[in-house]
């Protein structure tokens, strides 16, 4: 979920300032995957708020979309949080905070290779952009 990606960018955030402090800015291989994570935070939410306000048009679709975009997201969150948390720490603290990441990003699987084919026949059926 949204909120989830959410807490995953601020428990990288927060490692990081907890690590380096005032070093962060020397940092850039995390401040890199911290900004990765915040940019699919923003735009998860960003599909899941205009899913909300344009899914009068076709819901199922634009409920299919939100779920595949954002299920991508989190994983892609779920990736760059665990290579920004290994750059961090080591050993215990490392398996603590992965530990943390994982209750986290806990959420139950989309089936979005199902959403993807339902995307894919109506655009086929409709032989146009199906959200217009």
């Amino acid at each position: 979920s949204v909120a989830a990606m959410k807490k995953a960018a601020l428990m990288v955030l927060g490692t990081a300032m907890q690590t380096y402090g005032e070093k962060l800015t020397d940092q850039q291989e995390v401040l890199t995957l911290a900004a990765d994570v915040m940019i699919d935070v923003f735009a998860a939410e960003s599909v899941l708020l205009r899913a909300s306000h344009t899914g009068r048009t076709a819901p199922d679709l634009t409920i299919a979309a939100a779920e595949v975009y954002i299920t991508d997201a989190s994983a892609r969150v779920e990736i760059a949080s665990r290579t920004a948390l290994a750059g961090m720490a080591e050993g215990d603290t490392l398996r603590t905070l992965l530990a943390a990441l994982r209750r986290v990003l806990k959420t139950t699987p989309v089936n979005t290779v199902a959403r993807r084919r339902q995307i894919a026949d109506a655009i086929i059926e409709r032989k146009a952009y199906p959200y217009s």
